[in-house]
């Protein structure tokens, strides 16, 4: 039987969903290498309804049917099956190890990371973790992160972290580029008065 440790030892993916109106429930769904959880929260039977989990090795949703229609109904046909080539072994770069997965990226230039987010969910949810994120700090800064950064992205996240610290550099360089334009028009001025 797999366990929360097995889960959070070989974390793949993390899903939320929420049923179809009218009803309002909301479903959770945890991707490890040899299992999966189900978390299902029935708020249509009262908000104070604790959730249910329901775990599963991969082999055995190759057999349950049920559980199929359900992942598929919840999180949609492309989790389904990317659940499905886990079970069989069939290897793709959305079901690498996470290690790998991370190795791979570290090839890509920034904008064909950005591309593979837009891919598809699996990727999005993928490319949009913490680890992704802080290899793309590194990239875009061409710079490991300073003491300060590490502190911004652990209150607020690596993409958070970068899109905070490139704010400030475009303003930085606006600030200097106004500076720049100033500063000809000064020296203009100067040689026009010495002429006469």
């Amino acid at each position: 039987m797999p366990k929360i440790q097995d889960l959070k030892r070989s974390l793949l993916l993390q899903l939320y969903a929420r049923a179809s109106a009218p009803c309002r429930d909301y479903y959770g769904l945890t991707i490890a290498e040899s299992c999966i959880s189900i978390n299902a929260w029935k708020i249509t039977h009262g908000p104070h309804v604790t959730p249910k989990q329901k775990f599963c090795p991969l082999e055995d949703v190759t057999q349950d049917k049920f559980l199929q229609e359900e992942i598929k109904n919840i999180f949609g046909a492309t989790i389904l099956e990317y659940i499905l080539d886990l079970a069989n072994n069939k290897r793709k770069l959305e079901n690498l190890p996470t290690h790998l997965f991370l190795n791979v990226l570290r090839y890509l230039k920034i904008n064909d990371v950005l591309n593979l987010i837009q891919t598809n969910k699996i990727f999005y949810e993928l490319c949009n973790t913490d680890s992704v994120w802080c290899m793309m700090f590194t990239k875009v800064l061409n710079r490991s992160p300073s003491p300060d950064e590490k502190r911004m992205a652990f209150d607020y996240g690596w993409r958070e972290a970068l899109k905070r610290r490139m704010t400030y550099i475009r303003k930085v360089f606006n600030e200097n580029k106004m500076k720049m334009k100033k500063q000809p028009a000064v020296h203009a001025k100067k040689k026009t008065i010495k002429a006469k």
